[in-house]
């Protein structure tokens, strides 16, 4: 019988070599998909660590939070503000108004992970 092969199982020499081509935050996104990944990859932290961006620090931050059932609010992507989870909605968006003559309103679906004023 011949078992599968996935990620999971590679030697540990290939997972840190293709973890060494990923930015910090996706090592750490890596390292939280399976308990074998997260001890091979605890060997690339004894390696100098670079500098790490704005965007990957908040990459990691979010990744280590643990998920709430019904958050209050969220982040947006494209202001990096946080907003009430009803901002997140098109139907709340303000640019989505009935307008006065009647007719039906037209409601544009917003990106994930864009709040309502963009």
């Amino acid at each position: 019988t011949s078992s599968a092969t996935s990620l999971v199982n590679l030697p540990p020499e290939l997972i840190l070599e293709i973890a060494r081509n990923l930015p910090p935050d996706g090592k750490v996104a890596l390292s939280y998909t399976h308990k074998r990944l997260c001890r091979i990859l605890t060997l690339l932290s004894r390696e100098r660590k670079a500098g790490l961006s704005t965007c990957a620090r908040l990459a990691i931050r979010t990744y280590q939070e643990s998920p709430r059932a019904n958050p209050s609010h969220r982040r947006c992507i494209g202001c990096r503000n946080s907003y009430p989870t009803s901002l997140f909605s098109s139907s709340n968006s303000p640019f989505c108004i009935t307008p006065s003559n009647g007719q039906d309103q037209e409601v544009i679906a917003l990106p994930e992970r864009f709040c309502a004023w963009h």
